[in-house]
């Protein structure tokens, strides 16, 4: 029950962590019991809340000061390579973005912008777009941070079934 309630998508509502909330302000909120915070955690596949749940604002500016001394050590050191290709599509106006991380001779040796069209049978376009960028530690800890955010709340009209077979499963063992 536990893993199919898991893989379901209308068992469940996406949800943005906003700063301060914590599986506890979650689970009061939608299970009206904060000692269910660890059905919010289970939803997720989050083992270790305290390295997997979004950091509050002043947490992960401790943590930037932590980890490498200075906002303006983080702002400036690289923490990595990109090459990013931007596909657009002529007739839905669909836009994809993909990112592959690459090593410093690779990004030297690229040029900053590249644009390739390409005109299909049925008379589209699609345009692509190659270009390279530098991520600097403080944005990448930002987006990791930030990813961290969508997350799922399982319905409340499961949770009795979850908690009915989770102690099922520890009375056996």
């Amino acid at each position: 029950m536990i893993d199919s309630v898991k893989n379901a998508s209308y068992v469940y509502y996406k949800y943005d962590v906003q700063d301060g909330e914590t599986p506890e302000i979650l689970a009061a909120k939608y299970y009206d019991n904060p000692n269910r915070h660890w059905i919010v955690l289970l939803a997720n596949d989050i083992v270790d809340p305290n390295y997997d749940w979004p950091l509050n604002s002043a947490n992960f500016d401790a943590y930037i000061e932590s980890k490498y001394g200075s906002f303006s050590t983080a702002s400036t050191q690289i923490h990595h390579y990109e090459k990013v290709i931007t596909k657009t599509d002529s007739v839905t106006k669909t836009v994809t973005t993909k990112r592959y991380q690459i090593d410093s001779n690779t990004y030297t040796s690229m040029a900053s912008s590249d644009t390739q069209t390409y005109n299909l049978k049925d008379g589209n376009t699609v345009t692509i777009v190659t270009t390279k960028n530098i991520v600097y530690a403080y944005d990448y800890e930002i987006e990791l941070n930030e990813s961290k955010r969508k997350i799922k709340i399982i319905d409340k009209k499961y949770v009795l079934q979850i908690e009915n077979e989770l102690s099922a499963l520890l009375a056996t063992n």
